[in-house]
């Protein structure tokens, strides 16, 4: 698989686990708010033998991997990286856009991902506004049923300011807010899942569009207001720092 980039460890990334992480190259989205900008290219891959070394080394207290991007349900070779590391015994969590529903089927059928955290851009209106594509609806719908039937997953979704129209920019509500976690819901038959609210943090000469690099981080009381208005879908909702 192409590794566009590997960090050492965390406790941060995958819940309850010492976790490595792989980042992989490209996107089939162009989010304006992006910050993954830097992990788009395919410029000085890591190897992947040298990454399995890594792993190797380090045993002794890793004891999961989380796969991330960029898109990784892009890459012909997820499927085969994914085997290697359940040959390990490892852990895995994957982290999509929920663009590839029928690479998300596959790795349920062969127990490849023990969790999967799915974003959900949004209410479906603004889909195309926020994941800079016309048209995600289908398979976005369908990646959140087959997200939902993951061993562990979550949903989770960055407020981000939004390129209505022009140069209307603007945060999304809390009425968008919870109109995201019913449509969860609706389309997988339960509210019984794990949902996080993401505060949106610029960066200077990092974000796809740069209009957007002047504004604030998400107010933190705008955070709470998304998460009383979600919760009445999706009880388990929570702020994510």
């Amino acid at each position: 698989m192409k590794i566009r980039a590997a960090s050492g460890f965390n406790l941060i990334d995958y819940p309850g686990k010492i976790a490595a992480m792989v980042f992989a190259p490209g996107c089939n989205y162009k989010c304006p708010a992006c910050h993954a900008k830097p992990l788009l290219n395919e410029d000085a891959l890591v190897d992947e033998e040298e990454f399995f070394k890594y792993l190797d080394s380090v045993r002794q207290w890793v004891n999961g991997v989380v796969i991330c991007g960029g898109e990784p349900t892009m890459q012909d070779g997820l499927i085969p990286f994914l085997r290697r590391l359940k040959a390990a015994r490892l852990p895995v969590k994957l982290d999509t856009n929920g663009s590839a529903p029928d690479v998300l089927n596959s790795l349920l059928a062969e127990h490849l991902a023990d969790y999967v955290a799915m974003d959900v851009k949004g209410p479906r209106d603004l889909w195309p506004n926020i994941a800079g594509t016309p048209d995600a609806a289908e398979a976005m719908l369908e990646s959140m049923r087959a997200t939902a039937r993951f061993p562990d997953h979550e949903f989770r979704t960055t407020i981000v300011p939004v390129v209505r129209s022009g140069e209307d920019i603007s945060f999304m509500t809390a009425p968008e807010a919870a109109e995201t976690a019913r449509l969860i819901a609706e389309t997988t038959g339960s509210g019984e899942h794990k949902y996080f609210i993401q505060k949106f943090v610029p960066r200077k000469n990092g974000l796809l569009d740069a209009r957007l690099e002047s504004f604030p981080e998400t107010p933190p009381g705008l955070l709470e207001e998304m998460k009383k208005a979600a919760s009445v879908h999706l009880p388990k909702c929570e702020i994510r720092g």
